[in-house]
């Protein structure tokens, strides 16, 4: 994802890219001669801190707009903040849709609510959502149960409550992000498994449920439920990139603003793995899928059941999401054409399956990723 905003920004802006100096996907530097690179590690946030003002020394200026992809806790945004001493306009802060896992509502199991205006209950999470609960103890459980979720939140707190007055500040919270050149291998993952189940591998777990019986209030209003499995929520790479490009173009009027960004369908892993199918080119109506109580899941990252709300971003900025069945192909697409170009990727997307259907997959990469 940083990658492909730093593709999509550098027509328009000069970049300095902070980072741990790591390389990936077997890629020298892409942005040589095109960007600045500054080396520097969180993980000592003196040192981290230190660097970011050499750099900003260096600049001779206040930065535009600063960019965090990776801090994942409250210490490496003070970190950020730190280092650059207020010489920013705007800091966006990529933050997750798990920070709801640690909110008041997931300690209460989800369970149905009523909209604050009285009309009716809330059928999605909106940004308003990421709200702690009140004691202590109850933050401690749900903690414990998504620390990411809780670090990311506590991220966000830090920003907010430490950053200098005047400057803008804007929060993403994304679910999981898909895209070309995804480091988790996720989809990836699930696409080596569709193949492997199609030729006798055991096939892709996924949740089995119940449906639910209707439910009728006091006041005779149907209560909404949330769905018996979690509907996954994603977002496509590149349109948050082109998101953040915008932002930085043209600063949003809010000093501060949270948005969650997504694309517009989320469907059962069944659904989502039946449409992944489908692009893939499968030779029958519906791939093989194996329900189970305790599924393995690589996808989603959330025990959330109710769908994310991002009419906040379409209504405040015009977002506009690519649509699910396009980026599924440009996924596929990229994994077709990259087994052989990045074969140890490929290899490590196999191998985050169970044993049966790893052995599989990588068998039917041999041909592809074998030395020539």
């Amino acid at each position: 994802m940083g990658k492909a905003f730093v593709q999509e920004i550098l027509e328009h802006a000069r970049v300095c890219v902070v980072n741990r100096g790591k390389t990936y996907w077997a890629a020298s530097d892409l942005f040589a001669a095109r960007a600045a690179r500054v080396r520097a590690d969180r993980d000592d946030a003196e040192v981290f801190a230190k660097c970011l003002k050499e750099a900003t020394q260096r600049l001779g200026d206040e930065w535009d707009c600063v960019v965090d992809f990776s801090g994942f806790a409250g210490n490496d945004v003070r970190a950020s903040l730190s280092g650059l001493a207020g010489a920013f306009k705007m800091y966006i802060y990529i933050s997750s849709d798990s920070v709801y896992e640690v909110s008041s509502w997931a300690f209460d199991k989800w369970s149905p609510r009523r909209r604050r205006d009285g009309g009716g209950y809330l059928t999605s999470v909106a940004e308003d959502a990421a709200v702690r609960p009140c004691g202590k103890e109850q933050q401690d459980i749900v903690n414990n149960s998504d620390n990411y979720g809780h670090e990311k939140l506590e991220g966000e707190e830090v920003l907010l409550q430490e950053r200098p007055a005047g400057r803008r500040c804007v929060i993403l919270r994304l679910p999981d992000v898909i895209g070309p050149f995804d480091s988790t291998h996720r989809l990836w993952a699930y696409w080596h498994w569709l193949r492997a189940g199609e030729l006798g591998a055991p096939a892709p777990q996924v949740q089995s449920y119940k449906r639910k019986r209707k439910q009728i209030d006091a006041t005779g209003e149907e209560v909404a439920q949330a769905p018996g499995d979690c509907h996954l929520a994603v977002v496509y790479s590149l349109d948050v990139a082109k998101f953040l490009a915008r932002l930085v173009k043209q600063p949003p009027p809010a000093e501060v603003d949270v948005l969650n960004l997504s694309c517009d369908e989320h469907l059962l892993l069944s659904d989502f793995l039946e449409r992944l199918f489908k692009v893939s080119g499968g030779n029958r109506k519906r791939p093989r899928l194996a329900p189970d109580k305790d599924p393995k899941l690589f996808l989603p990252s959330v025990n959330r059941p109710w769908p994310l709300s991002c009419e906040r971003a379409k209504e405040a900025y015009g977002f506009v999401a690519t649509s699910l069945d396009e980026v599924l192909r440009v996924c596929v697409d990229f994994f077709e054409s990259n087994c052989a170009r990045f074969p140890e990727e490929a290899k490590k997307a196999a191998m985050k399956l169970p044993s049966e259907p790893a052995a599989y997959a990588l068998k039917l990469l041999e041909p592809t990723c074998e030395p020539k």
